[in-house]
């Protein structure tokens, strides 16, 4: 029986209690490099889902033509010193 994917939630969630493990000096070395290990893969997982998730918002972001339309969604600088979104 294969293990399931942890969601991108998940998988950032389990980093951060590795990193807070990590932090606390209670581990031996063998444990800290096993959590350090793991803390590593799950970053990676992480950051394939980021690649992802940016490679579907190019697609979409796709103008009619085929030229990337680029957009900056989120809070700007900008945006931040007039109170406004920029994916408006």
């Amino acid at each position: 029986m294969s293990k399931q994917e942890p969601t991108f939630e998940q998988a950032m969630a389990q980093l951060e209690e590795l990193v807070d493990k990590l932090e606390s000096d209670d581990l031996s070395l063998d444990d800290a490099l096993a959590h350090f290990e793991k803390g590593i893969a799950l970053m990676r997982r992480c950051e394939g889902y980021l690649k992802g998730a940016e490679g579907k918002l190019r697609e979409l972001l796709k103008g009619e033509n085929g030229e990337f339309i680029e957009k900056t969604l989120g809070i700007s600088p900008d945006s931040l010193a007039g109170g406004e979104d920029t994916d408006e």
